[in-house]
């Protein structure tokens, strides 16, 4: 099934809501031992997700690239990008992070000035393309059709990726919409039931913080209030 590009924007755009404040231009440092993480969902050198995104931007959009960092700074993170191991990746992250995790000043602003670059969201919304993927797989085995819901699994695909007990899911989501039809209940079981048995396999405070928002349509989630009708996601609309 083929996402359109307006509903995967919408899609990065609320779980960007929360990775950070600056959506495609988000940028920290190694406070979490992946070196760097930069985007709307934050790639990083720990997991190999950035390295891919930076080699093809800076290959493909070279005057840009330049124009962004300016000559010296453009050429110390293509050779990082492009010549360094993973691990020493990961230390030039460490190396141009503040004490609080941050960024320098000095590169901070650049990489946010890169993520405001058509070019950069639109490699951004590209690498995404496995969390997208997965997404719409697990809609497809616990019966999701709306936005709201898909938006809930694209979430957990980004932050977690694997889903605990989904056989017991799928059997639990079996019985009790057996049990809401016993009741007299017509029409479609709707998803947000389906997502309460999907949130029991989500594990971590965070995780489930996040998918509770989610599922909810509003919350606060890291300090910030968070509504769903903002990025245009709701059970109302279907994928």
């Amino acid at each position: 099934m083929a996402l359109t590009d307006s509903l995967k924007d919408k899609l990065l755009r609320n779980t960007g809501f929360f990775e950070g404040n600056n959506g495609y231009s988000n940028v920290t440092g190694n406070f979490d031992g992946q070196g760097l993480s930069f985007g709307i969902i934050q790639y990083n050198f720990g997991q190999g997700t950035l390295q891919p995104l930076l080699k093809e931007y800076i290959q493909n959009n070279d005057t840009e690239f330049k124009a962004v960092f300016g000559t010296s700074k453009a050429a110390t993170l293509k050779d990082v990008v492009n010549n360094k191991t993973k691990s020493q990746q990961i230390a030039w992250g460490e190396s141009i992070s503040t004490s609080g995790g941050n960024v320098v000043s000095e590169w901070k602003t650049l990489f946010e000035s890169m993520g405001a670059k058509s070019a950069n969201q639109a490699l951004q919304r590209k690498y995404a393309e496995s969390y997208f993927n997965r997404a719409i797989t697990f809609a497809g085995k616990f019966g999701i059709i709306s936005t709201q819901g898909l938006a809930f699994l694209f979430d957990h695909s980004v932050q977690s990726w694997s889903l605990s007990g989904e056989s017991s899911i799928i059997s639990e989501i079996t019985s009790l919409e057996k049990a809401w039809r016993d009741m007299g209940e017509t029409g479609r079981y709707p998803d947000k039931d389906r997502l309460y048995s999907v949130l029991k396999g989500v594990s971590g405070s965070d995780p489930i913080a996040r998918r509770t928002a989610i599922r909810n349509g509003s919350g606060t989630v890291h300090g910030k209030s968070y509504n769903i009708s903002t990025f245009g996601l709701s059970y109302s609309t279907n994928f």
